[in-house]
């Protein structure tokens, strides 16, 4: 019997054209000053962006760590990415599935994120997502994300 799967859908509106979005969310040296889904973190980021490539994003903060890692499954840029998503130590959540398309919407870009996963995981992630969304939010607009969320920044 196979676990029930669920869609969690994320939309953010961000005043940034396509491809600076599409470049945050794949340039490891741009992932790792705001992908971390947990306020006053940091993380690690190494990306190997092509289908078939893996990333791994190291998360340090709040409680403890989490090291989210996956394959690309889709790369289509500016407008797509799909990829696994699994999180050995938070959640136990292995080989999920996001995608996050990216349209032109008001002079800037609508992000949808669709997390497909166990219905017990949707809320955490759902958090997680959000905090990541609103460091993105920060980073996009030149402002520290470590620093708003209260921390120094690491070096």
């Amino acid at each position: 019997m196979s676990t029930p799967v669920h869609s969690l859908t994320i939309v953010r509106q961000l005043p940034h054209d396509r491809a600076r979005v599409f470049s945050a969310l794949t340039d490891p040296l741009k992932m790792a000053q705001w992908f971390f889904g947990v306020k006053g973190g940091r993380a690690k980021v190494t990306n190997d962006l092509r289908p078939g490539g893996s990333y791994r994003i190291e998360m340090v903060g709040g409680h403890g760590t989490s090291a989210p890692h996956g394959t690309y499954l889709e790369i289509a840029p500016p407008a797509r990415l799909v990829f696994t998503w699994s999180s050995p130590g938070c959640s136990n959540v292995t080989d999920t599935r996001v995608t996050i398309e990216l349209s032109e919407h008001e002079g800037g870009t609508r992000l949808t994120l669709t997390h497909e996963l166990p219905a017990a995981f949707v809320a955490g992630h759902q958090e997680g997502w959000n905090i990541c969304f609103d460091h993105l939010g920060l980073f996009l607009a030149g402002r520290p994300v470590a620093v708003e969320a209260g921390v120094a920044p690491s070096s």
